[in-house]
């Protein structure tokens, strides 16, 4: 009987001493790491399209009278920049953009029993180099910018019918707008944009008078751009 005891003992407290180092061999198991996937940065550049409508003003003074027309159509190009974070959530970046543009309108200046005089204003086209500065909240970022615009616009007059004045001239002026842009995904960034731009005011020459004109824009934009 001792025999079997004794070997009955062993047999527990080797039992028992296995099942220790296995949940010893358990518990010494460091636990797989979660992927964290990198948070999403604003740094870096990005080229995308756009589409938009804009509403402007331009007024001729002349010699004996004023003219004022208010050109107003679509536009659409394309755009791009750089982004860099510098901390704080401040994002600070350049923006260039080029577009065809078809904001235009033809008046009366007079309507005579034995006459009629007309005038138009086209704006062609037109382009921007902006600087930028935002505000990151997360995926959005709303923004102003301004900087350097130029674009080519057409006068022209028409009297009853025949046309006696054309004239094209690219010009310079400013610009200043504010928007936001959304990562839809770390590639796609959407685009919603208020932009005024003033070409300023340049001198003709009609019929031996000289006359000056100027030219201004409201514009709302939509865009969508890849980010690289």
């Amino acid at each position: 009987m001792k025999i079997s005891h004794f070997i009955a003992a062993s047999a527990i407290a080797l039992f028992a001493a296995t099942s220790a180092n296995a949940a010893d061999a358990i518990m010494a198991q460091e636990p797989t790491p979660e992927y964290t996937p990198p948070a999403f940065t604003w740094s870096g550049g990005y080229i995308g399209a756009q589409v938009g409508y804009g509403w402007g003003k331009s007024e001729g003074e002349f010699t004996d009278f004023s003219t004022e027309l208010k050109p107003d159509g679509f536009l659409g190009g394309i755009y791009g920049g750089y982004n860099f974070e510098t901390g704080s959530n401040v994002v600070l970046g350049i923006d260039a953009d080029i577009n065809y543009a078809n904001l235009k309108e033809e008046a009366d200046f007079f309507d005579g029993p034995d006459y009629v005089f007309t005038g138009e204003t086209k704006l062609r086209w037109e382009g921007a180099v902006r600087a930028r500065a935002g505000y990151a909240v997360d995926r959005f970022l709303p923004y102003i910018a301004g900087g350097f615009a130029f674009g080519e616009v057409e006068h022209s007059a028409n009297f009853d019918g025949l046309g006696l004045f054309e004239e094209k001239k690219t010009r310079t002026g400013w610009t200043a707008g504010a928007g936001v842009d959304y990562a839809a995904t770390d590639n796609l960034i959407l685009r919603l944009e208020y932009r005024y731009t003033d070409l300023g005011d340049e001198d003709y020459t009609f019929a031996g008078n000289d006359f000056n004109v100027d030219f201004k824009s409201h514009e709302v934009r939509l865009g969508v751009a890849y980010k690289f």
